[in-house]
């Protein structure tokens, strides 16, 4: 009987920490995407208008967000799916840079998907687990 209540407590243990992580890893990469819609929006506008300050403040704006959710990703989360948001990133922020507007649009898609295909990952399924 007091086995059978320990790995009963255990098992809660598990779930519970698991339900906190994925809904602070949830939160976090939501508020992520939502800088990468806000920052797409833009450089589609800076497409017609070729303003790129307004893109370079908001690119700063979702490195900023990228680091802190970077930081409780690295525990929880396969290192490769940081390392291609990461590289996407970099990516979209060097086109920006240097004026390629049409390839940092492709590489702020590549950072959505994967951001989204992190938070489809970490999901408690039986998909994920067999």
């Amino acid at each position: 009987m007091k086995d059978t209540i320990i790995i009963v407590a255990i098992i809660l243990v598990i779930v519970l920490g698991d339900i906190v992580t994925k809904n602070y890893l949830n939160k976090t990469v939501d508020e992520l995407l939502t800088s990468l819609e806000t920052l797409k929006e833009k450089v589609i506008e800076a497409k017609q208008t070729n303003e790129r300050e307004e893109i370079k403040k908001e690119m700063e704006i979702v490195e900023q967000k990228w680091e802190n959710t970077s930081k409780i990703c690295s525990i929880i989360v396969v290192h490769q799916e940081i390392d291609n948001i990461e590289q996407a990133l970099t990516r979209g922020k060097s086109s920006i840079n240097y004026g390629i507007l049409e390839d940092a649009l492709q590489e702020i898609e590549t950072a959505i998907f994967f951001s989204e295909h992190v938070k489809e990952r970490e999901k408690l399924s039986l998909k994920n687990i067999f």
